[in-house]
């Protein structure tokens, strides 16, 4: 069972660090000069991509190159390049051309200092037509054209201290009248007063593995593991979930501790065998951020089938069943994902950490042997 449980907590836990994460603007502001009109559309952080000119030779990564002897292939490590993406909205109107992006602070000199863009992304910037990442068109040529309203996107070197602090993404835009051609540097405000981001995300797998105090059918603490599925509707996630565990299935042992602290992993003579399944509908989010730190909540309604084993002291074993109905109240600190300077405190994130939880139960069939109030802790994910 414990197995499992990693295995069950394993995605949402990665995906709280290594997926990339995409944002909404919220209040943009348009860039100066006002003509033609940008403004930040979202952002993309951790963007990850192969590296270019890296191929992989027999489950080894390698970088060829043309040496006096002919191709050879050099080690290169295996993993990926991590960037950010910004997306501007341009209204180009018949024909607008771009040289070059650059992220910079809010003080640096225009067009100069920062981030040049590694990529120029045009076209469909993120579409739903790939099921596991966005699918973009790279323009490798300078200058990009564009014609009409687009979302033009510069793939950055990540910087997480300039994600937190005013910063700009400035459009170099070239500017032409029969065989007179000049430059313009547009600014258009990424991070800073007045900006907000909105994360994206909305199908949310998740996971928890938790110690319980008790069951209204039982007095015995249990262990268990859940796995969960649910939506971000605005800053709440709506979800079901399924979970199962038990006590540890050893014989009661006279030498364990007294009581039914333990009895999830060294049961004595005061802790029955117990076995549980059940599923729960769940409503959570995200109560205060500050920066990758979050205090969560979660509120949900459970019913819980158990059976149970008891050996009284000199007695025959009686096995039962029960089943319960109760809500579950849960506040949790959190590793949130990777976040930007103005994301919004209820945004919906991905995120892993502790909670602390409080359950109520009413037994609606069998005996209720057990405590109708309880708790217990949790480690989880979404």
């Amino acid at each position: 069972m414990r197995a499992w449980a990693l295995l069950a907590l394993l995605a949402p836990t990665t995906g709280a660090s290594c997926v990339e994460v995409r944002y909404q603007v919220r209040d943009p502001r348009i860039g100066d000069p006002a003509q033609p009109p940008m403004q930040i559309e979202g952002l993309s952080v951790r963007d990850l991509h192969g590296v270019p000119g890296e191929e992989d030779q027999g489950n080894d990564w390698a970088r060829p190159k043309m040496t006096a002897s002919g191709m050879e292939y050099r080690d290169a490590p295996d993993d990926f390049e991590r960037t950010v993406l910004w997306k501007v909205r341009i209204q180009g109107g018949a024909r607008t051309e771009i040289t070059g992006l650059t992220w910079s602070p809010e003080s640096a000199p225009r067009c100069a200092g920062g981030h040049q863009a590694l990529d120029i992304l045009v076209d469909d910037v993120e579409h739903n037509s790939a099921l596991l990442a966005p699918d973009v068109q790279v323009h490798w040529e300078r200058p990009v054209v564009i014609s009409g309203e687009q979302v033009v996107a510069g793939r950055f070197h990540e910087d997480p201290p300039l994600l937190h602090a005013p910063s700009v993404v400035d459009v170099l835009v070239v500017h032409r009248d029969g065989d007179r051609t000049t430059e313009e540097c547009v600014r258009v405000p990424a991070t800073g007063p007045g900006i907000t981001y909105w994360n994206k995300k909305r199908w949310s797998f998740g996971g928890r593995i938790f110690w319980r105090r008790s069951l209204p059918s039982t007095s015995s603490s249990l262990f268990g593991v859940a796995a969960s599925f649910g939506r971000w509707v605005g800053p709440v996630r709506i979800g079901i979930e399924g979970t199962v565990g038990g006590t540890s299935d050893s014989k009661p042992d006279s030498e364990a501790p007294s009581g039914t602290g333990w009895c999830f992993i060294d049961p004595g003579t005061d802790c029955d065998i117990a076995t549980f399944g059940g599923g729960s509908l769940e409503a959570s989010g995200i109560g205060w951020r500050w920066n990758r730190w979050a205090l969560g909540w979660s509120v949900a309604f459970e019913s819980i089938y158990a059976r149970i084993k008891h050996t009284p002291p000199g007695g025959t074993q009686v096995a039962r069943s029960a089943v319960s109905l109760g809500p579950r109240l849960g506040l949790s600190v959190l590793r949130a994902a990777p976040d930007v300077a103005g994301v919004s405190r209820i945004s919906p994130t991905s995120a892993w950490g502790f909670e602390v939880f409080v359950a109520a139960g009413t037994t609606v069939s069998g005996e209720g042997a057990g405590d109708p109030i309880t708790g217990g802790i949790a480690l989880i994910g979404f």
